[in-house]
């Protein structure tokens, strides 16, 4: 049996807060029960909105050279990917945003791989969201 990779996204611009306390707790636990762990502050990166250039469904790979390369690599090796966002004015924060509308590229290479009968389904990968919120409203 191989050892679990889990990837923690982590889209709070405020480091330490509850957020990253949750994921902080949760990847604990998993790398206590022997998961290989990282956990990625998104707000750190340099990652541009996807401008809708049209061309990862013609390549299956983002045109943008920013920081969101190497999280591709990151999610493809992952058997759990974990993203955790606060919610900002009843929505996820815009580091988390920016990195989902890029997640369109990865999409668009499944879209390509089913299309030329290359696509072989992964069910043991797992997502999950965590969602951290309070309000008076």
């Amino acid at each position: 049996m191989t050892t679990p990779k889990i990837v923690a996204l982590t889209g709070s611009p405020r480091k330490g807060g509850n957020t990253e306390s949750l994921v902080a707790t949760i990847m604990g636990g998993a790398a206590q029960m022997g998961a290989e762990c990282e956990t990625v502050r998104l707000p750190d990166l340099k990652i541009g909105p996807c401008i809708g250039c049209g061309g990862c469904q013609k390549t299956g790979h983002c045109v943008i050279d920013d920081d969101m390369q190497g999280l591709y690599e990151k999610l493809a090796a992952a058997q759990v990917v974990c993203l955790a966002s606060p919610i900002y004015f009843y929505g996820l924060t815009a580091q988390t945003k920016l990195f989902i509308d890029r997640l369109q590229a990865l999409w668009s290479k499944k879209q390509l791989l089913v299309a030329a009968k290359q696509w072989s389904a992964r069910p043991e990968k797992k997502g999950y969201l965590i969602s951290v919120a309070a309000t008076s409203g």
